[in-house]
């Protein structure tokens, strides 16, 4: 009988127990669930937002990239354009190829292209010929010369770019050949028949005032009538490079003038 009173006693100080504690603690349980909940609810909203803003970011650099890519091939096209010029012709003259590019009106059509130009490829046993032919064409030019000086096993001259003014005229007789990034370019695309883009370079366009990577892009121009199969075909016959040379950040600008995404871009 005593023990069970005890046991009766001892069950009902447990659940005072229990209950004191629940009344004390309950309310931090209800906090801690309220919290946990809340915390919950706050990641599923971060993770919504992440993919949103993930989603929204590939679309930017899909678009930023479609519209640097449709740029380029836009320029591509019209260097094929130039190209077939020199096709079409026996030979392409100064006035010929600049009423060309006068119909083309660069500014309007191509934003951010520096000019259009014809590097043409000078045997050294005709260097003398060609400085003397150019500076008779081009009296107010008397001082031309294949830039830079010194003997090479082959010259090349820029000899057509226009506009044909400004700081165009600083690249005027510059040897692009005689430099190894160029070079580069000039090769693979004699050697495919395709254009090709040259590695970063400084044009000689440039100044020292306002300054701006640079790069160029070539296509080649062969004899007419010949074949051109193979690549000692095609190095057998080449005759020079049309070109284009972009000032980077110029260009840029031309394809996201007004683009308001703030999306950083590095190329």
């Amino acid at each position: 009988m005593i023990s069970s009173l005890a046991n009766q006693f001892l069950s009902r100080a447990v659940l005072a127990s229990i209950r004191l504690w629940l009344f004390r603690f309950l309310p931090w349980l209800v906090l801690a669930i309220f919290l946990l909940f809340t915390y919950q609810l706050w990641k599923n909203a971060q993770r919504e937002t992440e993919r949103a803003l993930q989603s929204e970011f590939d679309f930017l650099v899909l678009d930023a990239s479609r519209r640097v890519e449709q740029q380029m091939q836009a320029y591509e096209q019209l260097l094929r354009g130039v190209q077939g010029l020199f096709v079409a012709s026996l030979s392409v003259s100064r006035s010929e190829f600049l009423a060309y590019v006068n119909v083309l009106n660069l500014t309007k059509n191509y934003p951010g292209i520096q000019g259009v130009g014809f590097s043409l490829i000078v045997p050294p046993g005709q260097k003398v010929a060609h400085i003397a032919t150019i500076r008779k064409e081009l009296q107010s030019h008397s001082t031309y010369t294949i830039k830079p000086e010194g003997w090479r096993t082959l010259y090349t001259s820029i000899i057509y770019l226009e506009p044909f003014s400004d700081r165009n005229l600083l690249a005027f007789g510059y040897d692009m050949y005689s430099e190894p990034v160029r070079r580069a370019a000039m090769e693979q695309a004699r050697d495919s028949g395709k254009a090709h883009i040259s590695g970063k370079v400084r044009l000689v366009q440039e100044t020292h005032k306002d300054g701006q990577a640079g790069f160029l892009m070539y296509r080649p121009v062969y004899k007419n009538g010949v074949p051109l199969v193979t690549d000692i075909e095609r190095r057998a016959n080449i005759i020079g490079w049309v070109y284009a040379p972009f000032r980077m950040d110029d260009l840029m600008n031309s394809i996201f003038e007004r683009d308001t995404s703030n999306l950083d871009i590095e190329i």
